[in-house]
């Protein structure tokens, strides 16, 4: 054996025990790095406001009031599958609580994930090279950060795994039980097509690639009951077309075309910066440090240019390192799927190859608008290229210098404790969110601005109750979208409705307040507000702080407003309906667009 790697493929060692043990562990820290203080530093923001709603209105009426599609996929209006909301709904079903629930939830899939890519690492890899890099995955800042939150990407990395792994079994000439594994695949990967977009495009073309080119013989009975499986995911998503006439449909092919056409750049263009972007987000998955950066080529007078300011050339040392790295990973699996002659491991490279291949082809077009939870789709591919790199050198350097294993753990735990470095830090951020107004470094994880957590949203929550039964009056709230709709669904569930002021009137009686960064430009942030108001007192909560609008005379329109006679503007988004609505035409008219797109009037 050397560097830790062996060319056995079977999943036990002489030493399985140890194998389990260090597993176990694994798992175990990994857990508690996601439950860490979950319920108190829990990210809880529009989007997961948004569902919680949704899974409130379900857990009220029964199963039945769940919505046949899903979230909405980001910029457009088109509209994922459901599945995500049947996930949030057994969460909250389970522990009684929708916002924890569903939290707990992705928070499972997401340890479970960990012991999904050592059995998809232990496929090509020996059984401590695998441990080691489960290890890398498991406590990857990145990952254990989107696992710590309600978010339908955050579920990828799950779903995913399981339905490559499960892939490789289906086309494993002596595996016994191919065909119910491509059950397994269908099932795991037709899910994972309910939490994003590009999954939705990227993971059934990289399973059809891999299956075409292996050409499993697996009996047609499995074949047909794969195809089932995936057609009873998308019944719901058929019934709301059935109700709307394809509405979701037209969305779906607007949102490819206007995807695909929306950045104004040449190919060329974005080839580069789409290598760019794989490049500094493979680096913050194996080292959860943040601060390399590339410059911007474009082209000028038929020669590439560099567009590089402040920031980007201070990190673009480590950008540079984290480009060669990726480079070198890359050529490692190519040089290894070409000389490799095991059938097995032969098939870890191949998907390992599309999974790659197929991810960077898909956001080429948008390359200049790639969010960090893109990533979310292939981020495991990363951790198995960092392996191969370390097989291919293995196979290279001479082994009588007996350095491979040492170097490849040693190499293992500086990344492992680079990536503890950050996450200590981030939570102590977390910790200090509700008390003080700390500083946040820009964020290629998460691209917050500040961190927020749902502690201190409830503590703002209580206060704006305690404030609005001292005086009796309605209350009037606005902050920030991203805070706005958490803080109206906490005040929702004390039983205070809330809309936003207006910027031009008021009324007498009334309680109106704003919630703004408390590192913001707090002039910019109430500047509208000054005609129609006074800005009374400013009460910290760490990095949010709420200043009450005090009416003034001349602008007061009216006694009192009756919040019950006030419409929700319609949204503009295709309409979505229940299971119930579609079974049960007559039981409601309104469908699910109008409770939660609405916007309160006042909204500016």
């Amino acid at each position: 054996m050397y560097m830790g790697l062996s060319d056995k493929p079977v999943l036990w060692s002489r030493g399985w025990w140890l194998t389990l043990l260090a597993v176990a562990i694994i798992l175990l820290f990994g857990a508690f790095l996601r439950l860490f203080y979950l319920g108190d530093w829990l990210h809880f923001e529009l989007d997961q406001a948004r569902d919680a709603l949704v899974i409130d209105a379900a857990l009220l009426g029964g199963p039945l009031d769940l919505p046949l599609l899903g979230p909405k996929a980001g910029g457009t209006f088109l509209r994922l599958g459901p599945g995500f909301y049947w996930l949030e709904y057994f969460g909250a079903w389970v522990s009684g609580d929708t916002v924890l629930g569903s939290a707990w939830v992705v928070a499972l899939c997401s340890i479970a994930s960990i012991f999904l890519f050592y059995l998809f690492s232990r496929r090509f890899s020996s059984a401590a090279s695998s441990v080691a890099l489960t290890l890398l995955f498991s406590v990857s800042a990145f990952l254990v950060l989107y696992g710590r939150f309600a978010w339908n990407p955050n579920l990828i990395p799950f779903f995913s795994l399981l339905g490559m792994y499960a892939l490789l079994r289906s086309v494993d000439r002596h595996e016994k039980y191919m065909g119910r594994w491509l059950l397994v695949a269908a099932f795991a990967i037709g899910l994972a097509t309910h939490m994003h977009f590009l999954a939705f495009l990227a993971l059934p073309t990289i399973a059809g690639l891999f299956l075409l080119w292996r050409r499993p013989r697996i009996a047609l009975r499995f074949w047909l009951g794969a195809g089932a499986i995936i057609f009873v995911l998308y019944v719901p998503m058929i019934f709301n077309e059935i109700k709307t006439g394809g509405m979701n449909t037209r969305e779906f092919i607007g949102a490819i075309s206007e995807k695909s056409t929306k950045e104004d750049h040449p190919l060329i263009e974005k080839a580069v910066r789409n290598t760019s972007e794989f490049a500094l987000h493979s680096f913050v998955l194996l080292t959860g440090f943040e601060g390399a950066t590339l410059p911007s080529l474009v082209i000028q007078n038929g020669t590439f240019e560099s567009v590089c300011v402040g920031r980007c050339d201070q990190g673009k040392p480590y950008g540079i390192v984290a480009l060669v790295l990726l480079f070198c990973m890359l050529l490692s699996l190519l040089w290894l799927w070409w000389r490799e002659t095991d059938r097995r491991k032969e098939d870890v490279l191949l998907l390992s190859l599309l999974w790659f291949g197929v991810t960077f082809v898909l956001f080429l077009p948008l390359a200049y608008g790639i969010a960090p939870r893109f990533f979310l789709l292939n981020a495991p591919v990363f951790f198995l290229l960092f392996g191969f790199l370390w097989r291919a050198l293995s196979q290279i350097i001479p082994k009588r210098y007996h350095l491979g294993t040492v170097v490849f753990w040693g190499v293992v735990m500086g990344l492992v404790a680079s990536n503890l470095y950050f996450l200590a830090h981030r939570f102590e951020q977390l910790r200090l969110a509700g008390s003080e107004a700390v500083e946040s470094p820009p964020d290629r994880i998460l691209k917050e601005r500040v961190r927020v957590t749902r502690e201190q949203q409830e503590r703002i929550a209580d206060f704006l109750v305690e404030r609005t039964r001292e005086a009796n009056v309605p209350l009037y709230m606005s902050s920030e979208p991203q805070y706005r709709r958490a803080l109206k669904y906490l005040l929702d569930q004390r039983g205070i409705e809330s809309i936003s002021p207006k910027t031009n009137q008021a009324y007498r009686q009334s309680i109106s307040f704003v919630i703004l960064r408390t590192q913001s430009d707090h002039e910019a942030g109430l500047e509208k507000y000054r005609s129609a108001y006074t800005i009374g007192n400013a009460v910290a909560f760490g990095t949010l702080t709420v200043f009450e609008l005090l009416p003034k005379p001349e602008n007061i329109i009216g006694e009192r407003q009756d919040f019950t006679t006030i419409k929700a503007s319609r949204s503009q988004a295709p309409p979505r309906y229940t299971l119930r609505q579609f079974l049960y035409p007559n039981s409601s008219d309104v469908t699910i667009e109008d409770n939660e797109n609405s916007e309160d009037e006042g909204t500016e």
